[in-house]
């Protein structure tokens, strides 16, 4: 189930999505299903239930097909998944009225996303599940939540700013 470049090239383009909802370990899947939890209900005022089963889903797609340019042979979790929603959200909230809630999760996700390029993954983290932390599948998806974001928000908040 996991994300393998060589099995996706051998044609199981399947594991693009399934790769997202593998884990390492029980504590892994623990940690990464109480966080989207959380996500879920923080962002609930900003994402129906269909608005984050349509953004989840095409996240992990789009997602799962751009970490065919990182650098891994391997990828399993939804930490990737759960930064890029973190990601769309807090752009929602700067493009709406919620600007300086959207700045502050900004910042904070920037800030982490350069420190664990600059540093690498938290090793407590790394210990408890066993594997390597994504940081590469962090940066990416987090991205990409931005850019769909602005894809689907930009237009509407330039009508609002000319007053249209």
């Amino acid at each position: 189930m996991s994300w393998n470049k060589q099995l996706i090239a051998e044609g199981e383009y399947w594991r693009i999505v399934s790769g997202n909802f593998s884990h390492n370990n029980l504590i892994h899947w623990l940690m990464n299903i109480a966080t989207l939890v959380l996500v879920y209900f923080v962002f609930d005022d900003r994402l129906s239930n269909k608005h984050f089963m349509l953004l989840s889903t095409s996240l992990c797609i789009a997602g799962g097909g751009l970490l065919w340019f990182a650098r891994y042979d391997e990828y399993v979790g939804l930490s990737g998944l759960i930064h890029g929603l973190i990601a769309y959200a807090a752009m929602v909230d700067l493009l709406t009225d919620k600007k300086r809630v959207g700045s502050i999760v900004l910042v904070g996700l920037s800030a982490k996303l350069l420190m664990e390029q600059l540093y690498g993954g938290d090793p407590w983290v790394t210990d408890l599940i066993g594997i390597n932390v994504a940081i590469d599948a962090h940066l990416l998806f987090a991205v990409l939540g931005i850019s769909f974001a602005l894809l689907l928000w930009w237009p509407l908040w330039r009508n609002y700013q000319l007053g249209t």
